[in-house]
């Protein structure tokens, strides 16, 4: 039996406003032959793997280099560098899953940068879900570019859940909405170019009611703005109901993203910026994935590819090939042995 510590690893209180990543990954590891985590989830994460009898074979840390952006964060990245050092005397398996190429959030960046080096430095595996993620790697951390592996970010088929209605939206931007998602940006953007021929829902909880404000603000007559974070059942007809799912991501940190691959797992066109998975998509001739390098790229976008037809059984082999289960599988191939 292969255990496994997992971070982080937070109790959930509300599913429907929850990066599902890290429960999938549980799920997913307590499913596969002779694998389990064996850290239960918590209010604080770093409180969940802290004490010896919640120490696995495998600890996997995602997100490690944000830990300063939590409660009493300065006091918990330093337990979290102690907590390595740790760990690599008691000779446990470290494995650091890099998903974006700088926090998003710019508070404290140097010592995120820093905890970024020395999780690098101190992993026996990296894993990234974008090529990209790989030459950062070899850019950044040299020494560690022999133990940095690409693996497709994990996702789920949801094809059954739409139903191909006609098309209420050109574009659809869901999510939680953040600063760096460039969602502001965007509504900007179409104020400024005249893009009043555009129908644009954009539906997610706002991280903050001054982003709302300002994004309702700037909001043209032709954006919906729905401030909600529905169900992935409830998502289904927002995606039936759109031509383009669209990421109008600030580029400089993003390497993967969920919100894609979720996007994809309901066959559904996408747009997003010319970085990191989405640039490794655009080119899969299976998926409808299309990128930009400006924002003002958008429109045109939409104008040359509103007509193009998703093949579903592309898209469905691609999700049915890139499950969970699959992740997992190359994943355990890749763990170094004792």
């Amino acid at each position: 039996m292969t255990r496994f510590t997992l971070y982080p690893c937070s109790k959930l209180k509300d599913d429907k406003a929850t990066n599902p990543y890290i429960r999938d990954f549980v799920a997913a590891i307590n499913a596969y032959p002779d694998a389990k985590v064996i850290n239960a989830p918590h209010k604080n994460p770093l409180l969940s793997i802290l004490p010896m009898n919640k120490w696995g074979d495998v600890i996997i840390f995602n997100w490690y280099e944000s830990i300063p952006d939590l409660k009493y964060g300065l006091l918990q990245a330093s337990a979290a560098i102690v907590y390595l050092c740790l760990l690599k005397v008691a000779r446990k398996k470290i494995v650091w899953i890099l998903h974006n190429r700088v926090p998003h959030a710019s508070k404290y960046l140097g010592l995120k940068k820093f905890l970024m080096s020395y999780i690098a430095r101190f992993s026996d595996l990296i894993i990234t879900h974008a090529t990209e993620g790989l030459e950062l790697v070899r850019n950044d951390y040299p020494s560690a570019e022999s133990k940095a592996y690409y693996l497709d970010h994990p996702t789920k088929n949801r094809l059954d859940l739409c139903k191909r209605i006609e098309k209420q939206y050109d574009l659809l931007i869901w999510g939680h909405i953040s600063r760096y998602k460039g969602v502001l940006e965007f509504v900007e953007c179409v104020r400024n170019n005249h893009w009043d021929d555009l129908r644009i829902c954009i539906v997610g909880k706002c991280a903050s009611s001054d982003l709302y404000e300002e994004i309702q603000e700037k909001a043209t007559n032709n954006v919906t703005l729905i401030n909600d974070s529905p169900s992935f059942e409830a998502l289904a007809n927002y995606m039936d109901a759109s031509h383009f799912v669209l990421a109008p991501y600030i580029p400089e940190s993003v390497l993967s993203s969920g919100m894609l691959m979720d996007s994809l797992s309901y066959g559904v066109k996408v747009i997003g910026p010319n970085v990191g998975s989405f640039k490794d998509y655009a080119s899969n001739r299976q998926l409808n994935v299309y990128t930009f390098n400006n924002l003002t790229d958008i429109y045109p976008l939409v104008l040359k590819y509103r007509k193009d037809i998703v093949q579903t059984k592309e898209y469905a082999d691609f999700l049915d090939t890139h499950q969970w289960k699959d992740f997992i599988k190359e994943l355990m191939k890749l763990l170094p042995r004792k």
